[in-house]
């Protein structure tokens, strides 16, 4: 517990810089999110994770679920050709959730290949499918796959309307870009999912080559965004104004939940 008492401050700090910025915004009362995080675990990917800057990326995750979320959680995924669900982040183990839920968790598919679709795809369907289709897709893995990884899933099929209309924002964040037959996949599912309410904020991070695909569909959708990051090596107030733009602002006042 020492631990955890020890990163709370550090949390809260995060939190007020959060508040910060959505003071600027003119939101300065946020309607509950719920706020998810896509973290890209492909090959490129690797350093970032060993020198612990996906778990700072992560941490400041959780200072905008703060704000966001009405239990200060955020639902976590990686995904490399596949995907993994991984356990809701809290407040509790905030600093540790990469090491203990991903770096120390060898059923973990780890530094493969790139895919976006799948991994979006289960995210629109664990935020809106009807419950019972909601649970978290299994794969047996043996000792060869996950050694010389898996082969890439087709993208689940969307639920055809939502379940609920909680609104979700999702931090994806990614260090190289996905092959063509991906693209298609992926910009078919990010167009249908304007039908559901979600936002997709996505975040390029190192060589802008890598990110055209995202550019392209983030100018072209209502839902989606684009943020490139030279490095994530930037402090917390600079990378909430950036995530937290005008366009999200606007977006996430016209899906506000009325209250019953």
């Amino acid at each position: 517990m020492s631990t955890i008492n020890l990163h709370k401050p550090a949390l809260a700090s995060r939190a007020d810089n959060v508040s910060i910025v959505l003071s600027k915004r003119r939101l300065p009362r946020p309607p509950v999110v719920r706020v998810a995080a896509a973290l890209d675990i492909s090959g490129s990917a690797e350093q970032l994770y060993k020198s612990g800057v996906i778990q700072e990326t992560h941490d400041r995750m959780l200072g905008i679920a703060m704000k966001f979320d009405d239990n200060g959680e955020i639902d976590t995924w990686t995904f490399t050709e596949g995907f993994d669900r991984l356990p809701t982040a809290t407040p509790e183990n905030y600093g540790s959730y990469i090491t203990e839920y991903v770096m120390r968790n060898d059923g973990i598919r780890k530094w493969g290949a790139t895919q976006y679709a799948p991994v979006m795809a289960d995210i629109v369907n664990f935020f809106f499918a009807p419950e019972e289709q909601r649970a978290a897709p299994k794969e047996k893995r043996g000792f060869l796959s996950r050694l010389f990884g898996t082969p890439a899933p087709d993208p689940a099929p969307l639920p055809a309307e939502p379940a609920n209309n909680m609104p979700a924002w999702v931090l994806f964040v990614t260090d190289g870009q996905n092959p063509e037959q991906d693209r298609g996949h992926a910009e078919k599912l990010l167009r249908d999912s304007q039908k559901f309410p979600i936002y997709w904020s996505l975040i390029g991070v190192g060589d802008p080559r890598e990110f055209g695909f995202l550019r392209h569909v983030a100018k072209d959708l209502p839902n989606v965004g684009f943020l490139h990051l030279e490095s994530l090596d930037i402090s917390d107030q600079e990378i909430y104004e950036q995530l937290i733009t005008e366009e999200f602002c606007d977006w996430v006042r016209g899906k506000q939940v009325e209250k019953t």
